[in-house]
């Protein structure tokens, strides 16, 4: 399926139509599958072989996101893109063909069930001009060859890549006032935090919204950006609550409260809860 006409089309379809034209080669599993097949794709990394990695979560109810972090010996966390709506599948499934060609190695693309099936207009965009910021010269000569390897690998995949958006920030109207919450979601998340922002603000709640894209390796120049000036943080996770973790540690002063069970999925009331309730849950 060609992406040359804005169309009705799937997450699913979006996504496969924009890897076939990448011509990067494309390997799908599942989130059950996915760390069973991680040697493999780190040996990948080792060899410089791009690969878009498609994980289908559909069906999964509760997200194990750090097992995806730590699918690699030693600490190097690959990149891990989640799309949130058809049109972001479309656009990330380029990033990812391009990052994949850059590292090079294998990029991770998560699709969530209700993000693949979901129907929307799906409007062409350009090609995504991506630059790999070269890491830091590494002194690895006291280190042994595996060790020094590990290290250059690492350095690899945590550089940034410009031209890649790991987050979009919907910023409270200024006619509220300066905000002091903030929600975090990624996926299959965010419409249910859009939903439940919008009520919050009705209510004239000061509240920003930042829905993440890439969620490994951790982006905290955007999340530290987006928390700057914010007095509680709610976060919207399919998960026993791991990234909230990831937040408090690199903003430990941050109130950190998290929406969502440690199964199913996550809903607007659930998160505008947190938001009525915050700060005298902290």
């Amino acid at each position: 399926m060609s992406l040359a006409e804005p169309e009705i089309i799937t997450g699913r379809s979006a996504l496969d139509a924009a890897l076939v034209q990448s011509g990067v080669h494309v390997t799908r599993t599942s989130a059950a599958e996915v760390l069973h097949r991680a040697p493999r794709f780190f040996e990948q990394l080792r060899s410089g072989e791009p690969n878009v990695v498609v994980i289908d979560a559909d069906g999964v109810s509760s997200l194990d996101v750090m097992a995806l972090r730590w699918m690699f010996p030693a600490g190097v966390t690959p990149l891990v893109l989640v799309p949130s709506s058809p049109q972001e599948c479309a656009e990330l499934a380029q990033i990812a063909a391009s990052a994949a060609k850059l590292i090079p190695g294998p990029v991770f693309l998560l699709l969530e069930g209700p993000v693949a099936d979901a129907e929307a207009i799906v409007v062409p965009s350009d090609d995504h001009e991506l630059v790999l910021i070269d890491p830091p010269p590494l002194d690895t000569a006291m280190l042994d060859d595996e060790e020094g390897e590990l290290r250059v690998l690492s350095a690899r995949v945590a550089m940034p890549i410009k031209g890649l958006l790991p987050g979009i920030l919907d910023a409270c109207p200024t006619d509220l006032g300066k905000p002091e919450w903030l929600v975090i979601s990624f996926g299959v998340t965010a419409l249910a935090a859009a939903e439940a922002v919008a009520v919050a603000r009705s209510e004239g709640q000061r509240v920003n919204h930042l829905r993440l894209r890439q969620i490994w390796p951790l982006p905290e120049a955007e999340l530290l950006r987006s928390l700057s000036g914010i007095k509680h943080t709610v976060m919207a996770e399919r998960n026993l609550g791991q990234y909230a973790l990831e937040i408090r540690r690199i903003a430990p002063e941050m109130p950190v409260v998290r929406a969502g069970r440690a199964s199913g999925a996550v809903t607007s009331s659930q998160i505008l809860h947190r938001l009525q309730t915050t700060p005298r849950c902290c």
